[in-house]
């Protein structure tokens, strides 16, 4: 019913549904609401309550802005970077080959070659210099 017109990272502007907005963003929109004077129309109140609450308000957008850069799509020479085994796997099934599987495999093949752990059991003292690290 109402729309809301939205620049994205690309530079492109299009208008979108204020609704499909709002459960994606609801921050943003109560502190353009608050801004503008918005909050009293019909389509503006529902974000009226996160808007009053200035350090709540504050706290969400941090969280967002969190969000957002923890779960980005990072590239490095024009490569997908995975954050995890999960992304990396699907990653490879996207692209149809196995090469972060492959890339896995060697860096924990790689540690094992270079001794770059050493197990001392349950109750082993590390040598002088290093310190206990709990797993």
């Amino acid at each position: 019913r109402w729309n809301v017109r939205v620049e994205w990272e690309t530079g492109e502007v299009t208008y979108e549904p204020m609704k499909i907005i709002g459960k994606t963003d609801p921050v943003t929109l109560a502190i353009y609401g608050r801004d503008n004077n918005l909050l009293d129309l019909e389509g503006w109140r529902q974000y009226r309550r996160i808007a009053n609450r200035q350090s709540r308000l504050v706290r969400m957008a941090n969280q967002a802005k969190l969000y957002a850069f923890r779960n980005r799509i990072v590239y490095k020479f024009g490569i997908q970077v995975p954050q995890n085994h999960a992304q990396a796997m699907a990653i490879d099934e996207a692209n149809g080959n196995h090469f972060w599987r492959d890339a896995e495999e060697t860096e924990l093949r790689q540690i094992d070659e270079y001794e770059t752990f050493t197990d001392l059991g349950l109750r082993g003292k590390p040598p002088p210099g290093y310190k206990k690290i709990r797993v």
